[in-house]
């Protein structure tokens, strides 16, 4: 009996010392995660912020052929449709106005992104001062690249930023963006529709979509032969605008 009194009570102890072992280990974990969650995380808010301003210039840019101020262009809708591919006179196929066209629609973004991400810099700097976190950004300007891919854009930027809150000392070097965005595949679409002009004066916009249903495309033919292709991406419903005029027929003909 008194042996089993004393397995009894070394199995009780045992289950104490196992209870309290798992509850030091909840302690830990919880008080862990609410230091976590006080401390400013500066990537996140650099990336939230970026994020932001890249969305903004794609969707003003869309619209208006991937540029922010058009310069070669018919108005449709109130909105600069710029020509992707054009023919001033009659008869002759149109000439590709935008040879470098990707490239062209990168620049726009990170033309207009460059200055507005300094800006993210500065006001992530304001806010972790807030949290008395002791915030260093290099004064160097931000290294910045723009490219685009497949429903993406992914912006590159290289920025040292040192804080230190509580104690804690953390360095960021480079902050990597990804923002959902199919401003490429439309671009990609512009360009064949473009091509398409200027070798045969026509595109065959249906056919297309019958290959391709993650897109809508209409077109508006003008009095001027110029005609206003809209391309749709069906599932965000973003729309990129261009003009073409090819082959050309006078009036009464």
């Amino acid at each position: 009996m008194e042996n089993k009194k004393g397995q009894i009570a070394i199995w009780a102890i045992l289950a104490l010392v196992l209870v309290g072992v798992i509850s030091l280990f909840f302690f830990l974990e919880q008080r862990t995660l609410g230091v976590a969650e006080a401390r400013f995380d500066p990537e996140q808010y650099i990336e939230k912020c970026a994020r932001e301003v890249t969305t903004e210039v794609a969707d003003k840019i869309m619209p208006q052929g991937g540029f922010l101020n058009p310069e070669n262009f018919k108005v449709y809708n109130d909105t600069k449709v710029p020509y992707l591919c054009r023919s001033y006179g009659f008869y002759g196929p149109c000439i590709n106005q935008h040879p470098m066209f990707i490239s062209e629609i990168n620049g726009e973004i990170k033309g207009y992104i460059v200055p507005r991400i300094e800006s993210c810099f500065e006001n992530m700097k304001k806010e972790s001062e807030k949290r008395q976190a002791n915030v260093e950004i290099s004064t160097e300007p931000s290294e910045i690249n723009v490219s685009l891919a497949s429903g993406l854009i992914l912006v590159e930027i290289a920025k040292s930023v040192k804080i230190t809150e509580k104690e804690i000392t953390r360095t960021f070097e480079k902050f990597d963006v990804r923002v959902m965005n199919p401003i490429y595949d439309l671009a990609s679409v512009a360009m064949n529709i473009a091509n398409h002009e200027r070798k045969y004066c026509y595109f065959e916009y249906v056919g297309y979509m019958a290959t391709d249903q993650s897109i809508d495309i209409r077109k508006f033919t003008m009095s001027d032969a110029t005609k206003i292709y809209s391309i749709e991406d069906r599932a965000s419903g973003k729309i990129f605008n261009i003009a073409t005029r090819s082959c050309a027929i006078p009036a009464g003909f």
